[in-house]
């Protein structure tokens, strides 16, 4: 008799164990649903006044414009703080590196997962911004999400001379 209660007493944590484990399931998932729909429900005008602040430093740029490109994805993380899929992930590819670290280390700033997360990724692109040299000259790339805004940015080293 004792032993059964016992094992009702497990079968019923379990059970609400399970319970629990579903309602944060649940939860998740709409939260993510509502972030995916926030993107595909933006219209062309807007996704295209969205991805100018960005286009507009595409290609060859001097180490100047790319801080100021990574100062518009600080604004731009503080605007979109609560819609972290509108945060662009920011990739430097080459010849900026940390002092102290290995020469042409990538360096990145990866798309917080929620809006806590945001300032981790403020730090990397303050990180990022403070090793970028004025005198050199930059490619950047933008990369392109499946809801038509920028998804990425990558930043590369040119040689080339503006």
């Amino acid at each position: 008799m004792e032993n059964a209660s016992k094992a009702l007493l497990i079968a019923g944590a379990i059970l609400l164990s399970i319970l629990i484990i579903a309602i944060g399931m649940y939860i998740y998932n709409s939260a993510s649903s509502t972030i995916t729909s926030s993107v595909s429900s933006m219209s062309t005008q807007e996704k295209d006044a969205f991805n100018n602040q960005f286009t507009a430093y595409e290609n060859a740029q001097t180490g100047s414009k790319v801080k100021a490109l990574i100062g518009v994805l600080i604004a731009n993380s503080n605007t979109y703080m609560d819609e972290v899929a509108k945060i662009p992930t920011l990739t430097v590819v080459d010849k900026i590196t940390v002092k102290g670290n290995q020469a042409n280390k990538q360096l990145n700033a990866t798309r917080p997962n929620t809006a806590s997360s945001t300032n981790n990724y403020v730090t990397d692109i303050g990180v990022i911004r403070n090793n970028v040299e004025e005198k050199h000259t930059y490619w950047v790339e933008m990369v392109y999400g499946t809801g038509g805004l920028v998804d990425e940015i990558k930043v590369y080293y040119s040689s080339a001379n503006l």
